[in-house]
């Protein structure tokens, strides 16, 4: 009807490693209106290098949105606030004038191992986090060993989504989630650890002001708004990383719940009461800061999980369909005394936390064929699947979480009932997977004022959530194959 006033609309934005997506939220009724797509290009200039093109990101962006709203007919003017979510971890380093001083090092990125290595030997501060490659700090520490030159023509070193969120705002700043991710994080003091940052003689002006997710971080330029199609003034919340933004998406709001994100890589997701920091001994898990409310939550990982699936669905024929290849795999579960798959492709994740090549097959034997082999796979990214998650909760407390899968993983219908068996736990699918996208937009909403709390935001969005009966004797007989996966991964895990 002509005149009848509309609903505010919010745009969430979420910076992939392999995808740029944008997400059109109705603010009053939930519903998701529209969404829209482009791949992201991953630069990889040599083995182990994985870089990305800031300037690219925000080309693909004009492009997504200019579009989304044209093909929908929104008006500029309806878009209330946008959200932010990008992967985590990784760097863009920026010149004084604002310009992109080099690429973006991407968090799997693994050239600066040697740096991590150097961390967990001599850092004396307490660190909170496991020393590895794909954080932070080790890649800065790379930049000033490798090129000197560009690291002292840096000014500024933005997290992904902030970087976006600069080129919207012109505004630096980044969350308490991103923050955490660099091991740069007192999570103790929630602010930059200058005791580490000093004993590694970084100085503390290399890393943005901090803000809480949901805080108003700017409105878009004039000058953003024309590249973006959008309303110069519009408001940008902080947003967070993608991790943090799948937690609020999800509406993951107390410790009865576990969230396992199932796609190329596994994050199994708990709220912690605490932050608790890392321990050598009991290397089990990441710790993030949630940006909302002062919580803080718990990562146990697996690497290649739905990357181990397509690696193997291309070893046995490239164009064979999903289709095929569950019907390949799904005559029955794994033999206790047949082959044993580890997924580990790129490295061991949760709770080994070992980098490199460690996948592995076991008991083969000459009678191992295609179909076997191909069902030992699909079992072992589920029995990998528990293993991480047995890692981050108390021992014993499994069986006493409710675990909601989302990702790509549970879309094939067998690993749904295989993830249902292997798991000892309530288990529900869930159809919707933009969870951080989801999370963007949430913390949109309250930045913008139209909702309270991301709580109350979600209560009623409706995630099409589905569940696969157990079996009992399937059960029984994963709980045995389990304990022989626990005995080989230990095996291979301690060399």
């Amino acid at each position: 009807m002509i005149g009848e006033k509309q609903s505010p609309l919010l745009l969430g934005v979420d910076l992939g490693t392999q995808g740029l997506k944008v997400v059109l939220v109705d603010a009053e009724t939930r519903a998701v209106l529209a969404t829209a797509g482009a791949p992201v290009e991953n630069l990889t200039p040599a083995a182990g290098y994985m870089e990305q093109a800031p300037d690219a990101w925000w080309a693909s962006l004009g492009t997504l949105t200019r579009s989304l709203l044209r093909d929908e007919g929104i008006r500029a003017e309806r878009i209330a606030a946008i959200g932010l979510s990008g992967h985590m971890h990784s760097i863009a380093p920026l010149r004084a004038d604002g310009s992109v001083a080099r690429n973006c090092i991407v968090w799997a990125d693994t050239r600066s191992q040697p740096q991590a290595k150097r961390l967990a030997a001599e850092a004396k501060t307490r660190l909170w986090n496991p020393a590895i490659a794909p954080y932070s700090i080790a890649k800065i520490l790379w930049l000033r060993e490798h090129e000197p030159e560009i690291y002292r023509d840096i000014e500024t070193v933005l997290f992904s989504k902030d970087y976006l969120r600069y080129r919207m705002t012109g505004e630096l700043a980044t969350d308490y989630s991103d923050a955490s991710g660099s091991l740069m994080w007192d999570f103790a003091e929630r602010q930059w650890d200058e005791a580490l940052l000093a004993e590694f003689e970084l100085p503390l002006g290399l890393l943005p002001p901090v803000l809480g997710s949901a805080d108003m971080a700017g409105a878009l330029t004039a000058e953003a708004a024309a590249h973006l199609g959008l309303a110069a003034g519009t408001p940008v919340a902080c947003g967070a990383g993608d991790a943090a933004c799948a937690v609020v998406g999800a509406g993951i709001a107390d410790r009865d719940k576990l969230m396992i994100n199932a796609g190329t890589a596994v994050q199994v997701i708990e709220l912690q009461d605490a932050p608790r920091p890392f321990n050598r001994q009991t290397a089990n898990r990441y710790l993030f800061e949630l940006g909302v409310a002062g919580r803080t939550f718990a990562i146990g990982a697996l690497n290649s999980a739905g990357h181990s699936l397509d690696w193997w669905r291309r070893l046995l024929d490239a164009d064979m369909s999903q289709a095929e290849f569950e019907a390949l795999a799904a005559d029955e579960p794994s033999a206790e005394d047949g082959p044993l798959y580890l997924p580990w492709l790129q490295g061991t994740g949760t709770p080994y936390l070992l980098d490199g090549p460690y996948g592995a097959f076991a008991q083969l034997s000459a009678t191992a064929e295609r179909s076997i082999l191909t069902r030992a796979v699909m079992d072992g990214v589920a029995l990998g699947i528990r293993l991480c998650a047995e890692a981050l909760v108390e021992p014993g407390q499994l069986a006493d979480k409710r675990v909601l899968i989302t990702g790509g993983v549970p879309k094939s219908r067998l690993m749904r009932e295989i993830l249902s068996n292997v798991l000892p736990a309530g288990v529900a699918f869930r159809n919707f997977s933009d969870m951080s996208a989801l999370g963007a937009v949430t913390h949109a909403a309250v930045a913008a004022g139209l909702t309270p709390s991301a709580g109350e935001f979600l209560a009623d969005f409706d995630y099409g959530e589905t569940t696969a009966a157990a079996d009992p004797s399937l059960q029984a007989r994963y709980e045995r194959l389990y304990g022989v996966f626990k005995r080989w991964a230990d095996q291979v895990a301690s060399g």
